[in-house]
């Protein structure tokens, strides 16, 4: 069977980049526009970057220049890419009694709404985090803020999203996994709260965590010019703090010694 695989990767792009100048420089840049909601998720194929503002979707180039925009259901939340397409979990009418767990997945191109997939298994505990990693999806469970669970629950599944296995993360987080992603090796679960950002083996073994929080985005970048992992992580913005007027900055985190780091700051 043909091995279902992420199109070419961003880390792929800017390597070649950062080889051709011999060095990897540390990345910052703000997302261009506002949105009525906060971000949910991030994900990028090599040339572009997706963003996932909850009730918008947005396709821009690599620096954040707005390509394309589309309205979408809420809430629409993390997202990954996988043989160019983007995979959106989406968890519709949220909170309410009647809300249902479905994957929107969309033309990396120009964002065509291709397909639905109703995930029946998360229909109630919520929809959050999406990762796509060695053929297979992993989608994870959200948790109601009063909820003493003290691990988050994550549903491993096939390309047509039949479930193969359950994993249980250790962490007492609050809402659950928001983001997720396979990168340099490991999993990153970005969570609100203390538990911060936690990293697992490809197992989801927890082998660390860490103080950046990557709660509304994070994707794999090339190594630094060290050899050190990179991420690149969103975090959320409001202007002049209206609630309607969201935006989101990108920018470099680096593994250093054990820990997440911003890149610019692992220079000084």
């Amino acid at each position: 069977m043909k091995m279902f695989r992420f199109v070419f990767s961003l880390a792929s792009a800017l390597l070649v980049l950062a080889l051709s100048m011999g060095t990897v420089s540390a990345v910052e840049f703000r997302c261009e526009g506002e949105y009525p909601h906060h971000l949910q998720g991030f994900a990028s194929d090599g040339e572009s970057i997706f963003w996932s503002f909850t009730s918008v979707l947005m396709k821009s180039d690599l620096n954040g220049k707005r390509l394309i925009q589309i309205d979408v259901p809420s809430h629409h939340g993390d997202c990954c890419v996988a043989d160019g397409k983007l995979y959106v979990a989406t968890h519709l009418n949220w909170p309410n009694e009647d809300q249902s767990a479905w994957i929107y997945i969309y033309d990396c191109k120009d964002l065509t709404l291709l397909e639905k997939i109703s995930i029946p298994e998360l229909d109630t505990v919520g929809l959050d985090g999406i990762s796509f990693h060695d053929g297979f999806f992993y989608l994870c469970c959200g948790k109601v803020v009063e909820d003493p669970t003290p691990f988050c629950r994550v549903f491993k599944m096939t390309k047509d999203f039949q479930v193969v296995d359950r994993r249980h993360v250790p962490g007492r987080t609050v809402y659950g996994i928001q983001a997720f992603a396979w990168a340099n090796g490991s999993f990153w679960l970005g969570t609100y709260g203390k538990e911060g950002t936690i990293q697992c083996d490809a197992d989801l073994k927890v082998v660390g965590k860490h103080k950046i929080d990557a709660s509304v985005g994070v994707y794999e970048l090339p190594p630094s010019e060290n050899g050190e992992p990179r991420l690149m992580i969103a975090t959320h913005r409001r202007e002049n703090g209206e609630a309607n007027r969201n935006w989101a900055l990108a920018r470099s985190a680096v593994l250093k010694d054990g820990q997440l780091v911003w890149e610019d700051q692992a220079k000084q």
